[in-house]
């Protein structure tokens, strides 16, 4: 009996279903990697949609629950929700490049500067998180996942991604710009995200914001390989790397959706 809770989430029917269309969209990429306009069609319209959903689904718990100046978790929710709409309008230009003006990889373009500019309210929010808990940070435990998430990112960026680096930089400044953009803001995210889901044992936010983490996580994969795929010339539209796109949107859409049902109570940060 004292196991139920640790497989309470895992019977919940809501994650069994975001976790079969998160398979069901594997699958369908598998099986579409055989028809290249079917590819192309999917590999620009299902992001956009993903996407709404996720926008759709964190618009809903504002409209339940309001967006109060004073309350700070209302704030931190107010935000998340502008930066996955400002993420939105990127994948719908993308989309309009793509599926409209036939343009098959439009990168660098109008739709980086919505998804990069999604990341200002997405930090905004994260540090609203942080910083009544900041004292937290530096304990052992803390420090230890900070830092390793910075060694991670280290790691990945300089042994990844260099050589396709060192080879455009003359060639195509602004691509290696955005491409180098991409990840480093995803790794500041992770870099408070991370102690912040650790701080947070329990209580009604820990949930949600869980799957935030997980999609922020799932982004920050998809970002690494975008960015060193194009820069070597090796992305295609359709590119099993974009995977990790669509599950990030599912799994914000699923904190989202926690939240929507967790409420508003007083108790949702929590206690470090």
């Amino acid at each position: 009996m004292s196991r139920l809770p640790v497989w309470k989430g895992f019977t919940d029917k809501s994650l069994i279903f975001m976790l079969v269309l998160a398979g069901l969209v594997g699958v369908v990429y598998v099986f579409a990697q055989s028809n290249a306009i079917i590819l192309y069609v999917l590999s620009s319209g299902l992001p956009p949609l993903l996407a709404f959903a996720a926008f759709a689904i964190a618009a809903a718990g504002l409209l339940r629950y309001g967006v109060r100046l004073t309350d700070r978790t209302s704030l931190v929710w107010f935000s998340f929700s502008l930066g996955i709409l400002f993420w939105l309008l990127g994948e719908s230009t993308w989309a309009v490049y793509a599926l409209w003006y036939s343009v098959p990889i439009p990168y660098p373009s109008i739709a980086d500067f919505f998804w990069l500019a999604g990341y200002v309210p997405l930090l905004y929010a994260m540090f609203t998180l942080a910083w009544p808990f900041r004292e937290g940070f530096s304990t052992r435990k803390m420090l230890v996942a900070t830092s390793s998430v910075i060694l991670l990112a280290t790691l990945i960026l300089v042994v990844l991604v260099p050589q396709a680096y060192a080879s455009k930089m003359g060639q195509d400044l602004a691509a290696v710009s955005v491409g180098l953009a991409y990840p480093m803001l995803d790794v500041v995210l992770l870099m408070i995200a991370l102690p912040v889901l650790f701080l947070f044992a329990s209580g009604t936010f820990w949930r949600p914001f869980r799957f935030i983490v997980i999609g922020l996580t799932l982004t920050f994969c998809g970002d690494i390989l975008f960015s060193w795929a194009t820069l070597n010339g090796v992305y295609y539209d359709g590119s099993y790397l974009e995977l990790f796109f669509h599950w990030s949107y599912i799994a914000l859409a699923y904190g989202f959706y926690l939240r929507f049902k967790a409420g508003t109570g007083a108790d949702m940060i929590g206690r470090p």
